[in-house]
C-alpha cells in the first residue's frame, strides 16, 4: 500500500500502540481512584499532560484532554462565546475552517450571533482582513493555523495584536491540528487564548486530543458530571489513549521530519510538471499538496488509484465524505477544478517510491478514465 493521506489520519507507531496496550493491561486503574492502582494511573495522566504542555510551551494546568480535535474545537467555541456573550455578539472566523468550527459557528448564527467568514484573496488570508473584521463587539476570533485541504498557513500570530489594537474583548482560538508536530508551536509566541491539537494526526490513536486554555481565560463547560479535567471536560479519562498520545508527542522530530517531507514534496512537484493540465491549489506547506486534473472526477480517480495501484489519497477533508470542498469553493475556483481535486498529504515515513506510484497511477488514470 502507498499511503499518501496523512492529513486524514496517520498510522499508529508500534511504540505508541505498545504504550496503550501496557496501560490497558498493567496500569488500568481509574486516575481518580484513591488506592495505589488509581494513584499509579494518575501519575501517567499527569505525565502525559506535562508532555503535551511542553510540546506547545504551555503549563500543565493549561492542558485539558478531550476526545479529539472536533470536541476541543466545539468546547473552545461554545465555551468562549457563552462566557463572553454579554460583551458582544460577533464572531470572526475563516471560510476555510474545519467543519467542527464552521458547523459550530453556524449553530451560533441560528442563536442570533453575527459571524464574519474571511475568504482567501489571491490564495492568501492576511492580517489586514482580520483587522477589517474585528471590532469592539467581537467576542471570539477562531482561525486555523494550517488548512487541512490546501496547507495554507494563516499568520495567526498577528491576530492577538489586532484584537488588542481594536479594543476588542475577543478571545482568540486557533485550530492547530494540521500544524501540530510539523511546525514549531509556542502558545506564548502565537498569543492565543485557546489552541486545539489532536493525536491521530501525529501517529497517535484516534479518540484523543487536547485543548490549551491560557491561564486566566474563562470558558464554560459543555458537559457536566465530574471533577475530571478541572470540570471543563468531565468523565473518566481514557488513560490508554492519553498515555499513547504522550508517547507519540515524545517521538516528535519537527525539524528533521520537515526537511524530509519538503524534499518529497519537491520531488512530487517535479514529477507533475510534465503532466498536461495539472494545476496546483496549495501553497508552500510541504506536508500537503492539493492539485486538480480539471478533467477527471475526484472520486473516480481516487477509486482508480486505490483499485489499480494501491495508492491512497483523498479529495479533501475526510469529514466531507465526497461533498464538494467548501475550502476550494472559498478560494473562488470553478466546479471543474473543485470536482477534480486531489489532496496528497505526507508524513516523514513516506518515500519516493510512494510518489512514483502515485504519479504512475495518475498518468494511467488520465489516459484511461472517462473525462468531463
Amino acid at each position: 500500500m502507498y499511503y499518501l493521506d496523512n492529513s486524514a489520519t496517520t498510522v499508529v507507531s508500534e511504540n505508541v500502540a505498545k504504550t496503550a496496550y501496557d496501560i490497558m493491561t498493567k496500569s488500568f486503574g481509574n486516575p481518580s481512584s484513591l488506592h495505589n492502582v488509581g494513584y499509579d494511573a494518575s501519575l501517567i495522566l499527569e505525565n502525559a499532560r506535562k508532555v503535551v504542555a511542553t510540546s506547545i510551551g504551555a503549563e500543565e494546568k493549561e492542558i485539558f484532554f478531550t476526545s479529539g480535535g472536533t470536541e476541543a474545537n466545539n468546547l473552545a467555541i461554545f465555551g468562549a462565546v457563552n462566557a463572553k456573550r454579554r460583551q458582544g455578539n460577533k464572531i470572526v472566523t475563516t471560510a476555510i475552517e474545519h467543519p467542527s468550527v464552521l458547523e459550530s459557528v453556524k449553530e451560533l448564527e441560528k442563536q442570533g450571533f453575527q459571524v464574519i467568514y474571511i475568504k482567501p484573496e489571491n490564495g492568501e488570508i492576511t492580517p489586514q482582513q482580520f483587522a477589517d473584521a474585528i471590532d469592539e463587539k467581537t467576542i471570539l476570533v477562531s482561525a486555523m493555523t494550517v488548512n487541512n485541504e490546501t496547507g495554507l498557513v494563516i499568520p495567526t500570530e498577528k491576530i492577538p495584536a489586532i484584537i488588542k489594537r481594536k479594543k476588542s474583548p475577543a478571545l482568540f482560538h486557533t485550530d492547530f491540528v494540521q500544524g501540530y508536530g510539523k511546525l514549531s508551536c509556542r502558545v506564548k509566541k502565537i498569543g492565543c487564548d485557546l489552541l486545539t491539537v489532536s493525536a491521530h494526526k501525529v501517529h497517535g490513536p484516534k479518540g484523543v486530543g487536547a485543548l490549551f486554555v491560557k491561564k486566566g481565560t474563562r470558558i464554560l463547560p459543555r458537559a457536566f458530571g465530574g471533577m475530571q479535567e478541572g470540570k471543563l471536560r468531565p468523565g473518566t479519562e481514557p488513560l490508554p489513549l492519553i498515555g499513547a498520545f504522550a508517547k507519540a508527542v515524545e517521538d516528535f522530530n519537527i525539524e528533521e521530519n520537515y526537511k524530509r517531507v519538503k524534499e518529497l514534496n519537491q520531488y512530487l512537484k517535479e514529477n507533475l510538471e510534465d503532466i498536461q493540465g495539472i494545476v496546483t491549489n496549495s501553497g508552500d506547506f510541504p506536508y500537503i499538496m492539493n492539485i486538480s486534473t480539471n478533467c477527471v472526477m475526484s472520486q473516480t480517480m481516487l477509486s482508480y488509484l486505490a483499485d489499480n495501484f494501491d495508492v491512497c489519497v483523498s479529495s479533501g477533508s475526510a469529514c466531507h465524505k465526497g461533498e464538494l470542498s467548501h475550502v476550494l469553493g472559498a478560494y473562488g475556483y470553478d466546479n471543474r477544478r473543485i470536482n477534480s481535486a486531489l489532496r496528497i498529504s505526507f508524513c516523514e515515513s513516506n518515500t519516493k517510491e510512494d510518489v512514483d506510484m502515485f504519479v504512475k497511477g495518475l498518468k494511467s488514470g488520465l489516459e484511461s478514465l472517462v473525462k468531463f
